[in-house]
This record gives structure tokens, sequence and C-alpha cells, in this order.
């Protein structure tokens, strides 16, 4: 189903004669926001320094609780994949959102989107303004975790965008054509298994419930893979160097 404005009908109402009815919901929803590109990393940046910030704390405690910097050293690792799982739902928001709005060509996956009959017919009857869409894709995309490589290949999918782009930009020819795909999905799924051990068995082995063993270094090295990726993504899709699905 190909989403053009033009192809839908819309009625206006007369708001001085229809009352629009209000709900709990209503009240406590926010509206959704269209932000730039620039807006989208701007989010992640200034979640980047909120996690890097916290190297001072652990400086200021300077091994005299290891413990404590155990537990500061897990917390940037979940953060940073809240961070990165945002970003990936900002950004794939923002290229439905060009494909919708005509700017970019559409890909087969968003020709695919599903809707929902009632929301198709709550926009004909008018019962819907213009920004019934991007409402509808902000709500099917916050119940998707995107922190995986395979989660992160579906949504790039969606925009056009390939992962062997963003391997190729990482990467370029310091590693083998051949290798870069593997290499970002190894540096993608580390990540992601280690943010899940630490938020879902609190970073324990399931084998003696012993914690597993973390170091600044590896929090320092997930936060530079995270970097990578995003500005990779971020200047490919300025560009717009996408391509048809």
């Amino acid at each position: 189903m190909s989403f053009k404005k033009r192809n839908l009908s819309l009625t206006k109402r007369d708001l001085n004669l229809t009352n629009r009815k209000q709900s709990i919901r209503d009240k406590v929803q926010p509206e959704v926001v269209k932000f730039g590109l620039e807006e989208i990393k701007q989010h992640f940046d200034n979640s980047i320094c909120d996690i890097e910030e916290q190297f001072k704390t652990i400086e200021v405690l300077q091994s005299k609780d290891r413990a404590k910097i155990d537990y500061i050293l897990r917390s940037q690792i979940v953060f940073l994949g809240g961070a990165l799982d945002f970003y990936f739902h900002e950004i794939t928001q923002f290229g439905i959102m060009q494909m919708y709005d005509e700017i970019w060509a559409e890909t087969k996956a968003y020709k695919n989107i599903t809707v929902k009959l009632h929301i198709i017919l709550d926009v004909l009857k008018g019962e819907k303004d213009d920004s019934w869409f991007i409402e509808l894709i902000n709500y099917e995309y916050s119940k998707i975790s995107l922190i995986s490589y395979d989660s992160i290949e579906k949504a790039m999918n969606m925009i056009g965008l390939h992962m062997y782009q963003i391997a190729n930009k990482i990467y370029g020819e310091e590693v083998p054509k051949k290798d870069r795909v593997i290499r970002l999905r190894e540096k993608m799924n580390t990540l992601c298994e280690r943010r899940n051990s630490i938020a879902h068995q609190f970073d324990m082995f399931h084998e003696n419930a012993e914690k597993k063993p973390i170091h600044i270094n590896t929090v320092k090295e997930f936060i530079e893979s995270a970097k990578e990726i995003v500005d990779a993504v971020y200047e490919l899709v300025l560009r717009h160097d996408v391509v048809e699905k």
C-alpha cells in the first residue's frame, strides 16, 4: 500500500460544529514531533555525553570501591544500548516520513506497511488529521527493540539503507570487503549480548551466579563502536545515500 497524501481525500472537520471525544489517553499522550536529521543526531550525542560523564565519578572513586565502579560500568552499557536503540528508532521514523512526504523514493518494505482498517476509515472520514501517519509509525516502532544486528538491518532496509553501506563506511579499505559486514555484525551483537546480560541476568553467569568480569576499557570500546555506527548512518542518510530494496 502506498501512502500518498494526494490519494486520500480528507474532509476537514468544522471544529465549531464537531466536538472531539476526549479520553484519559489524550491528556497524557505527548504530541509526536518530527525531528530533523541534525536534531536526531544531537539526541544521541547528548545521551553519549551523559554516559561518558559517569567516567568522572569512576575517577573520584579511584578503585576504592570496586563494586560501585563495576555497577557504574554496567549501567553505562545498558544506557548505551538504550541510546543506540532510540537513535535507530528516530532515524527509521525519519526515513519513513521522508517517503511519506514524497521526498525519498518508496522502498518495498515501506509499501508493505500494514495499517489497520479502522485507522484508514478514520482518515477517510476526516476523523484524523495529517499527523495520523507519524503517530502510527511512532507507536508501532516504539514497541520494537533496535539493538541487535538483525533488528537494525530490518529497520534500515525499511528506509532503503543496506548494512554493507554502513560497514563500508566504517571500515573502508582497512578491512577486506567480504569481512566488513561480518565485523559489523560482531560489533553490534557483542554490545547487544552484554547489554542483555546486564539488563536481564544482572550480568551473572548461569553456571555459578557469579558476576562476569568488566573493565572500563570494555565500556569505552563499546561507546566508540556505537559512535562509529551512528556517524556512518548519519552521513549516509544526510547524503541520502540509500538503495532501493
